[in-house]
């Protein structure tokens, strides 16, 4: 095996609920090379498993992926944009999309890392906050990125560094409860009614589903219904995304339903915080597109003091190439190596 080193590239993970992607981050063209994606094993794809096992199964992909972005050369920098939160020691506290509403002990990620590449400099830090630095503009800008995929999250990025706190929990706006009803939706942190049980991919394919089941005959009249009706279960994300974009009624009122909150707790932090910059991004979110920004934006409109705000700039779509956390990834680690070398 060849040991040289990769010392100007950063090997990168992004580390979804969905999907897992590694890649060669460029510094020079700040683009991602080699870039490999699986599906991320968790307990919805291995239900059977304990939660040591998807971890084990988790980081065993890691590793495979790793062997094809690095082609037998040992990388000098490692960043990992992990769904969920990570504290200054590099360990996941959580991760719901993935291993679900059992907390268990954190994942001491940056320690398995370091086993496996012990000269490299190695980052692990939470996915939200990675893609930040590829949308950050200038070093001291302030701004709020928002993923709206598996889950949903949020980092408040204030004179260029997003806002964490000392465990870093900042920015997980998915866990706050917005729906009281007495039936509202589980969210995968096992409580009910937050955000991101009704806003997120997840969360929006399982409020359809319901809501297919309670008004059968409304969803009949659908798009969706005329395919899906007496089998709801078969509905998936990207049957909601084209009927969306097909100008289904039914599925527009759905997405409606679930922009609403979201514009919501948009509206709160700017008016909080006095943040003007959003960027949304996410799998879910860029596959809807335009239109679902527009809705988003119309509704933090709809529920703020009107100060002359014009949500419909304030609120940007993302690049919709799904790098930004590798991209954000490589960036951070560089340029936290070249500031660790002054």
């Amino acid at each position: 095996m060849n040991a040289s080193a990769l010392t100007t590239d950063c090997l990168v993970f992004d580390v979804g609920g969905t999907h897992l992607r590694a890649g060669l981050y460029r510094a020079a063209s700040s683009t991602v090379e080699r870039l490999l994606s699986t599906a991320t094993p968790n307990v919805w794809t291995i239900p059977e498993a304990t939660q040591e096992t998807v971890r084990l199964r988790l980081l065993e992909e890691m590793w495979r992926l790793s062997v094809g972005v690095l082609r037998g050369r040992s990388p000098a920098y490692v960043c990992v944009a992990f769904a969920g939160p990570v504290d200054t020691r590099g360990r996941v506290l959580a991760a719901p999309t993935i291993w679900g509403s059992t907390l268990g002990p954190p994942l001491d990620l940056l320690d398995c890392l370091q086993r496996r590449w012990p000269a490299a400099r190695i980052v692990v830090m939470n996915d939200v906050a990675a893609a930040g630095y590829r949308y950050r503009r200038h070093a001291n800008e302030d701004f709020c990125i928002v993923t709206v995929s598996s889950g949903i999250g949020n980092k408040v990025f204030l004179n260029g560094h997003p806002i964490l706190g000392d465990g870093g929990r900042g920015g997980e706006i998915g866990h706050v409860r917005v729906d009281f009803s007495p039936d509202a939706l589980l969210c995968d942190c096992g409580a009910v009614g937050h955000l991101g049980a009704v806003a997120s991919g997840r969360g929006t394919l399982a409020l359809a589903r319901c809501l297919a089941r309670r008004d059968p005959e409304a969803f009949a009249n659908s798009s969706l219904g005329q395919r899906f009706l007496g089998h709801v279960e078969d509905l998936e994300n990207p049957d909601l995304v084209e009927a969306f974009h097909a100008g289904d009624p039914w599925t527009l009122g759905l997405i409606r339903d679930t922009a609403r909150p979201l514009g919501q707790m948009l509206a709160g932090i700017h008016l909080s915080l006095g943040i003007d910059r959003f960027i949304l991004i996410g799998g879910f979110a860029l596959a809807l597109g335009e239109p679902y920004r527009r809705e988003v934006a119309s509704a933090a409109s709809g529920c703020e003091w009107d100060t002359g705000e014009d949500w419909q700039v304030m609120l940007e779509l993302g690049v919709p190439d799904d790098q930004a956390g590798l991209i954000g990834a490589g960036r951070f680690a560089l340029e936290s190596s070249r500031s660790h070398d002054l």
